[in-house]
């Protein structure tokens, strides 16, 4: 199998990884796609355009659907935590930058 033909099929492989959200996969996917990059950086045969072009495309999809993997994942976290601690409370600064409100010092206690 040529060197191409292998990194389109780990990319594939990949693709559908990230689309199952199998992160084993993807963590085992890893060595042999930083290997086939590396040979592939390193060899001195020149990809035709359309296929350069094509492992680009695959590359860059994969790499969009791993940051929305990974934005999903801090999304779950946060609500998780939110969960256990109770949402944070928020509010804006002058500059207009969101930030977390500060419990007060000085707490008003009511006596019956």
């Amino acid at each position: 199998m040529t060197l191409d033909r292998e990194l389109e099929e780990v990319l594939h492989a990949e693709r559908e990884a990230l689309l199952k959200g199998d992160f084993a996969t993807l963590e085992a996917l890893l060595p042999r796609k930083q290997s086939l990059a590396k040979r592939l950086s390193e060899s001195k045969a020149e990809l035709p355009l359309e296929l350069y072009q094509s492992l680009k495309e695959k590359a860059v999809e994969n790499d969009a659907l791993l940051n929305s993997a990974r934005r999903g994942l801090q999304a779950a976290l946060t609500q998780f935590s939110d969960l256990k601690n109770g949402p944070e409370q928020t509010t804006y600064s002058r500059d207009g930058e969101r930030r977390p409100m500060s419990q007060s010092k000085n707490s008003i206690t009511q006596k019956i």
